[in-house]
């Protein structure tokens, strides 16, 4: 081969790997940054009064409030583990949970745009903790996989709702 091709393959080789950075920056950076017109350290959502939560993060004094968590693989109680400032939240799991940004929700998310307004429920079926996604736009992430139908919880799945992380305990 010339020297002139192989300074050409050079340069390409040179021009796709700045590529391949600028597209990895841009990636990291659309994750970091706030989106507008979302506020960057939002407050609580006030809860509806039928809502089963221990306060705020967990401390010696709350433990005795906190519902027991799930024995025989059974799951029974579901804590919020993101966004920061919802940590430690722990709702008891009941006949059903609903979860979304109406706030006639079980668990009312209204500062969080990805969620929709009747995003999803968790019902008991046969004693066994079952979560549905009722059609969202965004999609309801399971262990990290988007979720069609129905999945029976199991203790130490993660659920993830837009930006909001709810581990089943």
């Amino acid at each position: 081969m010339s020297n002139q091709v192989l300074d050409i393959l050079k340069l390409s080789l040179l021009a796709l790997l700045y590529l391949f950075f600028a597209r990895v920056l841009w990636a990291v950076w659309s994750e970091v940054k706030t989106p507008q017109g979302r506020p960057v350290a939002p407050t609580q959502s006030p809860q509806p009064a039928s809502l089963p939560v221990a306060a705020a993060p967990p401390d010696a004094a709350n433990k005795r409030n906190k519902p027991a968590k799930g024995r025989g693989g059974r799951a029974a109680r579901l804590v919020i583990l993101e966004p920061k400032h919802r940590r430690g939240v722990t709702i008891a799991l009941g006949d059903e949970i609903t979860l979304g940004r109406d706030e006639n929700c079980t668990i009312s998310i209204q500062d969080d745009t990805y969620v929709s307004t009747l995003h999803l429920r968790i019902y008991s079926y046969d004693g066994q903790p079952m979560i549905e996604d009722l059609g969202s736009t965004n999609g309801t992430f399971h262990n990290g996989t988007r979720m069609h139908g129905t999945k029976l919880l199991q203790p130490g799945d993660r659920i993830q709702v837009g930006t909001t992380v709810i581990e089943a305990q």
